[in-house]
């Protein structure tokens, strides 16, 4: 029953990130990720879950973060801004590069423990 609550939660918070990218400059591939991200969790709570699917949000989230490991690094040697509440502007692009890490991060922890549990070998 946890897991059911705690899938939801994480599919709906999928959900509202997938929502909020409609406003970025590249939304598209950032609202697959979290939706489809979303629809694992969703399916996992019902034991739908398949694990070619989470092997491409596995692809997915990791294709991200390597898109946006260097402004995550840069963000971190700058180290005295807030991710949250930072205002992005062009002169510091690791602010947005740097929420999209964490992002991406989050989704892929999040697919590797729905994974971790979905397994083949896997006792239950």
């Amino acid at each position: 029953m946890i897991f059911k609550i705690v899938s939801f939660l994480l599919a709906a918070y999928f959900v509202f990130a997938g929502v909020v990218q409609y406003n970025d400059p590249d939304p598209l591939h950032w609202m697959l990720l979290y939706f489809t991200s979303s629809l694992a969790c969703i399916l996992a709570a019902f034991d739908k879950d398949k694990l070619p699917l989470l092997y491409v949000v596995i692809g997915m989230a990791a294709i991200e973060i390597a898109a946006t490991i260097d402004g995550f690094f840069d963000w971190l040697r700058t180290g005295n801004e807030n991710l949250i509440t930072a205002k992005m502007t062009d002169e510091k692009p690791y602010i947005e590069l740097g929420r999209e890490f964490l992002g991406a991060f989050i989704s892929l922890v999040v697919i590797v423990w729905l994974w971790y549990r979905k397994r083949p070998n896997n006792s239950k």
